[in-house]
């Protein structure tokens, strides 16, 4: 057996040598709900409310106004306008794949909710990784 694994690693090697292609590996742990290893395309359901930011009765409130997206990119469509007196419910954050950080949130006083940007919010945004 273990000459077996020396021959694939040997020939992957030399594959590698002859080629130039690099295959990689993917991470180990990557689990689905990592931060960072799960994007939200646009159009995808409700992520779940993990963040009990507010949950004390003090609510964050947006500091500008903000398009909510429907997935963690500028690129999915917009889903309403969040102004920047809203009361927000934070419910987790994400990276997305134009690596930035997106936090999903719901705004109470509108009834809009959708992903925005993190820079966007009070910082971090939501404390809980989706």
């Amino acid at each position: 057996m273990r000459r077996a694994k020396t021959m694939v690693a040997g020939g992957a090697a030399a594959l590698m040598a002859f080629s130039g292609v690099l295959a990689v590996a993917p991470a180990a742990g990557a689990q689905e709900g990592d931060v960072g290893a799960r994007h939200y395309s646009c159009g995808s359901s409700r992520p779940p409310n993990r963040d009990t930011q507010g949950s004390d009765g003090v609510w964050p409130r947006a500091i500008r106004d903000m398009v909510a997206e429907s997935g963690s990119a500028y690129s999915c469509g917009d889903l309403g306008l969040i102004l920047h007196y809203d009361r927000l419910d934070y419910y987790c954050h994400t990276q997305g794949n134009d690596g930035q950080w997106w936090t999903y949130v719901s705004a109470f006083d509108w009834g809009i909710a959708g992903w925005v940007p993190n820079k966007s919010l009070k910082e971090p945004g939501s404390l809980a990784g989706c």
